[in-house]
């Protein structure tokens, strides 16, 4: 190939690079740190079908006093590039439903690293008992990307209804209000994770 067949090829290459019609990654990505300090934080959480009761499973990330408001999505990349800023990511995992492990490691390379900063976690939950081999291969997949796991109970609410648990203090830690001690709130967190895991494995 003569220099200038290769000079052709390559402005080919990039011209077919800068295509508008070519589909770029939706990249989620952090907004400003000091962004909406005394407003609301969202939290983006992503489930497979089947894995959360929508949308009763929601409204436990939005209890208490941290002024959370969530944003849903089944998988990652979002469908609509006009969403909320995203604050917190929370990637779900359902014991005994693989689908629900493809779709955080499909959903993974769409989240920016920024989040990875103790801004984005797995929330491990299950409709049945379960014990920690059952578990294993999300706990590898969460230490392999230095992403921290929380496991969450379902239980019955006032109506009967069996929905997520979410404890005000976890949230706590990811959105904290401003003026909050973020390393108490990173110990009550820790905590609230051992007594979590106690719980789960008596059952």
């Amino acid at each position: 190939m003569d220099e200038r067949s290769s000079v052709e090829n390559s402005n080919a290459s990039s011209t077919n690079e800068n295509r508008p019609d070519q589909v770029v990654p939706k990249i989620v990505r952090p907004y400003h740190a000091l962004r909406n300090l005394h407003g609301h934080r969202t939290v983006l959480v992503v489930a497979s079908e089947t894995t959360l009761n929508i949308p009763d499973d929601l409204k436990t990330f939005t209890e208490g006093e941290n002024g959370v408001s969530v944003h849903f999505t089944k998988k990652l990349p979002l469908a609509n590039s006009r969403h909320p800023p995203i604050d917190v990511i929370v990637l779900v995992y359902k014991v005994f439903h693989k689908d629900s492990f493809q779709t955080i490691k499909d959903s993974l390379p769409y989240i920016d690293i920024q989040y990875m900063i103790g801004k984005c976690f797995i929330l491990v939950t299950s409709d049945s008992k379960f014990c920690r081999t059952d578990v294993a291969e999300i706990e590898d997949f969460a230490g392999a990307y230095c992403l921290p796991i929380h496991f969450v109970l379902k239980e019955k609410d006032r109506e009967g209804v069996q929905r997520l648990q979410i404890p005000s203090n976890l949230m706590a830690l990811y959105c904290p209000r401003s003026g909050k001690d973020t390393n108490s709130l990173l110990a009550n967190a820790t905590l609230v994770r051992s007594a979590r895991w106690c719980t789960l494995s008596e059952k």
